[in-house]
């Protein structure tokens, strides 16, 4: 796929995400809000993904056939559903001492909080596990077969 593909695609996507983005009386949820609601145990995962998600591409440049990769690779996929299961557990607790039965938009910024951290886990594993392949390639390959 080359980039000029991504724009239209790109612009597909906001197209997409408007009828999430209906007015409500309140301010939208964003990833900065989820982030800004999350527990402290959760932000500190979603940190350290974010770190793994810019240092995976980072150290396949500057040290090919690094551990770290293959570290970054393995450990940001249950750190991401780690983040997630607590959420939900969190959202699981308020429910039940809530005793009714809370609406959907009282409960859909935990599931977008989950939901948040396990694709985060997702991409850095994924992003990690693409560096470490493409960076231990020998000279000599040409091409990815």
């Amino acid at each position: 796929m080359r980039l000029r593909h991504l724009s239209p695609i790109a612009a597909a996507g906001v197209l997409l995400a408007t009828p999430a983005l209906a007015s409500t009386g309140r301010q939208p949820l964003t990833f900065v809000s989820i982030f800004a609601d999350a527990a402290l145990p959760v932000k500190m995962i979603a940190v350290i993904l974010i770190a793994g998600l810019v240092a995976g591409p980072v150290i396949a440049v500057t040290r090919p056939n690094a551990k770290w990769i293959a570290a970054i690779a393995k450990s940001a996929l249950p750190l991401g559903f780690a983040a997630a299961a607590y959420t939900l557990l969190a959202c699981a607790l308020g429910v039940a001492n809530l005793g009714v039965t809370p609406s959907l938009p009282v409960l859909a910024p935990g599931l977008a909080e989950a939901l948040m951290m396990a694709m985060l886990g997702l991409l850095t594993a994924g992003v990690a596990r693409l560096a470490g392949e493409l960076s231990g390639r020998r000279p000599e390959d040409t091409g990815l077969v």
